[in-house]
């Protein structure tokens, strides 16, 4: 890992300078990070070729799959998201990319950070909806000193402020706190798409009649035209796919579906609102000369849910939804465009996560990353550029709820769902689920459905990545808000005085990282 994450330092200005255009000679890269809520790995539509209808979620389909196929829904998840399609066909699309959380709050908070929010005791929605300490930085705060202009469009779900109507942002938590410049979004986890009650244009509550994916978009594209040649970051965050999608889309999106079921028309159109927004950022980039210096990032945020109104393909060949400790929740959409300066077309297989957002567009700026705080995230940049062929991390570890909450059964179990946590170590995922109080093994190139136990097969490599979990968890705080009797069985080598000893260190302000 410290291979791929020091290549090409030497010469990373050379490598920058070319990138310049329009903008000058000293301008560094725009970054554009759009962050999907709910997006499930399958209805991506680069990656539906990488599996096969018998591989969906079959139980899924006999529950709610009435008044469409999955043809018509493959069809509909076409039409709608060609833009994306040919980014990620102009760029790098990966296919073993990885959210830290299997729901929004936690998920974003270890995105913003590039490191594990469990180091700071979130894990969760209840323990995560605070935000970071405010000693502990986003990312877009180095950002901001190293001369970028920031905005941010869309959903925050890491500012406090739940004891109010607005939602208001708790001081030192708001998006302007946080090293952004230009904010327009709400504070939770979600909200209406037409005439949402919690808005905010920087501090100020505002109005808004219009449809809420367009609106984000035409903030994006306002703060782009206003910062013209100065180096920017902006963050896309869309609270679309998030349910409720019960409210007709626009029709310059609906008219594009009309098959049987509303839901898929309706399901699809939203996603288009996605597809014409980004290609609206990209277009705006390119009119004021800037787009060949210009990232563009998407990802999901989590896994797509269990629920109705996420028609199929949700999330392709793998196991569960958001909210499960299974690879439905955590196993999200991820490419990176950046014109011609990476190998275009390129289908990486490596395991990456949503921690190395940040490093990467580091890494592309010349700046370096911060030494005052744990970063967890590693550089893609070696990887895009085809100059690395290095494994990224060496594993991968989640620790959330197995949760029906948001599954397929309306089981309201998001307070009483106990902890379990997954180790991705190369091919194979080790789970731990305290409701069998059972380990799982599976090997990822032949059974992305996690239906085939190997644990009996392969006892060292289960040793091996239970002692990975276990030297990781030693690192971590202890949840802010989960109560013991939910998380306490995740300590499957029954030393609780290490848990004590590590909570401890931390009031001490000590830690275990080296």
């Amino acid at each position: 890992m410290k291979k791929i994450s020091t290549v090409l330092l030497a010469g990373l200005t050379s490598a920058v300078l070319p990138h310049q255009t329009c903008a000058g000679a000293n301008q560094k890269p725009n970054l554009v990070l759009v962050f999907v809520d709910d997006m499930g790995w399958g209805t991506f539509v680069p990656n539906i070729k990488y599996y096969s209808k018998e591989e969906l979620n079959q139980d899924f389909i006999r529950k709610y799959v009435k008044d469409y196929t999955l043809e018509e829904s493959i069809e509909a998840a076409k039409s709608a998201m060609p833009n994306l399609t040919r980014y990620t066909n102009e760029g790098v699309l990966f296919t073993n990319a990885y959210v830290t959380a299997n729901v929004s709050a936690p998920s974003r908070a270890g995105m913003l950070t590039s490191s594990y929010q469990e180091r700071y005791g979130m894990y969760i929605i209840p323990d995560s909806e605070d935000g970071p300490p405010e000693n502990i930085l986003y990312m877009p705060q180095f950002l901001k000193k190293a001369g970028y202009k920031n905005g941010f469009f869309g959903k925050h779900h890491n500012g406090g402020g739940k004891n109010d109507d607005l939602c208001t942002c708790t001081p030192g938590q708001h998006p302007l706190d946080r090293g952004f410049d230009s904010f327009f979004g709400f504070n939770s986890h979600g909200t209406l798409y037409y005439n949402s009650p919690i808005l905010f244009q920087d501090r100020k509550h505002v109005e808004c009649s219009e449809y809420l994916t367009d609106k984000f978009t035409n903030e994006a594209v306002k703060f782009i035209g206003e910062n013209q040649g100065k180096p920017k970051l902006v963050y896309l965050p869309y609270n679309a796919l998030h349910l409720s999608i019960t409210d007709p889309a626009p029709e310059k999106y609906s008219k594009r579906f009309n098959y049987k079921s509303k839901l898929l028309n309706n399901y699809a159109a939203y996603t288009a609102a996605i597809d014409e927004g980004v290609e609206a950022v990209m277009q705006k980039m390119k009119e004021i000369g800037e787009l060949d210096n210009t990232v563009l990032i998407l990802m999901s945020d989590n896994g797509a849910p269990g629920g109705a109104q996420a028609t199929l393909p949700k999330n392709g060949p793998f196991s569960g939804f958001k909210g499960q400790d299974f690879q439905g929740g955590f196993h999200v959409p991820m490419f990176i465009w950046y014109g011609n300066k990476i190998k275009q077309g390129l289908v990486c297989n490596q395991v990456v996560s949503s921690m190395d957002i940040f490093p990467t567009f580091f890494d592309i700026a010349n700046i370096a990353l911060p030494k005052t705080q744990k970063v967890d995230g590693v550089s893609l940049l070696p990887l895009i550029q085809g100059k690395s062929k290095d494994e990224v991390h060496e594993s991968l570890v989640f620790m959330s709820q197995n949760a029906e909450n948001w599954g397929m059964n309306g089981i309201r179990d998001q307070q009483t769902a106990k902890a379990s946590f997954m180790v991705r170590k190369g091919d194979f995922v080790l789970r731990f689920i305290p409701d069998s109080n059972a380990f799982y093994l599976n090997d990822m190139r032949f059974d992305r459905a996690e239906k085939i136990n190997l644990i009996n097969q392969f006892p060292e490599k289960a040793k091996e990545m239970k002692e990975i979990f276990k030297n990781w968890f030693k690192e971590m705080k202890t949840p802010n808000k989960w109560r013991t009797a939910l998380w306490k069985d995740v300590e499957f080598w029954n030393n609780s005085s290490l848990v004590n000893q590590r909570d401890a260190n931390i009031k001490l302000g000590k830690t275990n990282e080296k």
